[in-house]
């Protein structure tokens, strides 16, 4: 028996270090041609590269900028080196699709010039968007006949549409038409972290979507079929969009945006409240969203809210069912009208431990 095993070990370290070996680097350079592996010496496009590359490669991209717009379906770890995909003309810069593509990772890059989405990711998982810089995308909207996603947006500069478990760090979003958004029209968008990104001046929109566009008759989405749910919205600074700063919506009936966690950002001169949750619709699940730690001062009034036409600092609002429990805590506010502004919602946890520095004129309203 200890032959067997020993034999068994033997196998599976040899396999392991095939796989490992097996893994190759490709490069991409301005000055490199679009021929051959990309492996001993580079290509020309980043698109070119991953198409030679296999499951688990790394594609190494110079500086430079590359006119083109790159989709990725198997896992990959795309790597700039201070290098630029310039989407003038497409839809993309970067489409990261499908359950074969989860793992995949992407550092290092600038994304500019998409007509909708700077970064796309579609039906995948377990990606890490780490350290790059998105700027003038979402360029065809708002309210283009050219958005493909709602008429109302063209999916922002950063997109997690049904992606879970996926972590969006250290990212600068800027100038853009919106910053990052997180949807579920494939299914569910859940256990995802967005940490510590600038999201700056996207001043036709908001600046972290949390919206859920499922739509169905008689109940909101389970959990596992669809929703935007259990997201972790930490330590990001979401300063002067043009919408809110961070946002938690319900659209169509159906929808389902519950158990989120907004915790310890900055949110100023946002066009609406710091922080938003909203349900508009009936069938929805709104529920055990929290918003607790952040720094909020200067934003806008909530258009949706009746009554409230000042700046607000936190809006929770519900066109029609109520919202059982929201918990909102050791939220710091400042140069605000209102501080917190709620509609129809049942019950706000940690309202007291709230602070409001004295510009702020009417710390509660709770209707």
């Amino acid at each position: 028996m200890r032959k067997g095993l020993s034999v068994s070990a033997v196998v599976l370290v040899v396999m392991v270090g095939a796989q490992a070996a097996a893994a190759a680097t490709r490069l991409v350079s301005p000055s490199g041609s679009d021929s051959g592996n990309c492996v001993a010496s580079p290509c020309a496009t980043i698109g070119y590269a991953v198409g030679q590359a296999a499951p688990g490669d790394t594609i190494s991209v110079t500086a430079g900028t590359y006119a083109e717009s790159v989709r990725v379906e198997k896992q990959l770890a795309l790597v700039g080196h201070d290098a630029t995909i310039d989407a003038h003309g497409f839809d993309n810069g970067l489409v990261i699709s499908g359950a074969s593509a989860a793992g995949t990772a992407v550092r290092g890059f600038t994304i500019e010039n998409a007509g909708l989405e700077g970064l796309f990711a579609v039906q995948t998982a377990d990606l890490e968007i780490i350290g790059n810089a998105l700027r003038n995308n979402d360029a065809y909207g708002p309210f283009s006949p050219l958005c493909v996603n709602q008429p109302d947006d063209c999916g922002e500069a950063l997109h997690l549409q049904s992606v879970t478990g996926s972590t969006v760090s250290a990212n600068l979003v800027r100038d853009n038409v919106g910053g990052i958004l997180l949807t579920d029209e494939n299914g569910p968008t859940s256990g995802n972290t967005i940490d510590r990104n600038q999201v700056l001046d996207n001043t036709l929109d908001c600046g972290i979507t949390l919206a859920s566009h499922w739509f169905q008759l008689g109940a909101p989405a389970a959990p596992g079929v669809a929703g935007v749910y259990d997201n972790q919205v930490l330590h990001n600074t979401s300063n002067g969009n043009g919408a809110a700063g961070i946002g938690v919506f319900a659209g169509p009936p159906g929808a389902a945006a519950h158990g989120n966690v907004v915790n310890g950002n900055t949110a100023m001169g946002n066009g609406l409240p710091g922080v938003a949750i909203h349900s508009h619709t009936p069938f929805q699940d709104v529920n055990d969203n929290v918003v607790v730690n952040n720094r909020l001062a200067g934003n806008g009034p909530d258009e949706d809210l009746p009554g409230d036409d000042q700046p607000t600092g936190i809006s929770v609002f519900s066109a029609v069912d109520p919202i059982p429990h929201t918990t909102v805590a050791n939220n710091r506010i400042s140069d605000e009208h209102f501080g917190i502004f709620a509609v129809n919602a049942r019950k706000l946890s940690g309202l007291r431990s709230n602070k409001f520095d004295a510009s702020v004129a009417v710390p509660f309203v709770i209707g």
